[in-house]
């Protein structure tokens, strides 16, 4: 199966605006409760791990997007 360059890309940009987007969610929900003696494990641990596999999923297609535009120019 092929996946072309573009559709790669594609994916790399939309799993780093996700992983940019839950470490934002994360910063707020702790800087919200910075104060309080709420447990927001429940809420953080979840959102870490979107957040390492949207960057898992970005190193990948990065990976394979440059494996494309190598085979693609020969």
């Amino acid at each position: 199966m092929y996946l072309s360059p573009t559709f790669l890309k594609t994916i790399k940009y939309a799993a780093i605006a996700m992983a940019a987007l839950m470490l934002a969610g994360i910063a707020t929900v702790m800087f919200l409760a910075r104060n309080t003696n709420e447990d927001i494990t429940g809420v953080v641990a979840p959102a870490l791990l979107i957040t390492i596999l949207s960057g898992a999923t970005a190193f990948v297609a990065s990976v394979l997007e440059r494996r494309a535009k190598k085979t693609r120019l020969i």
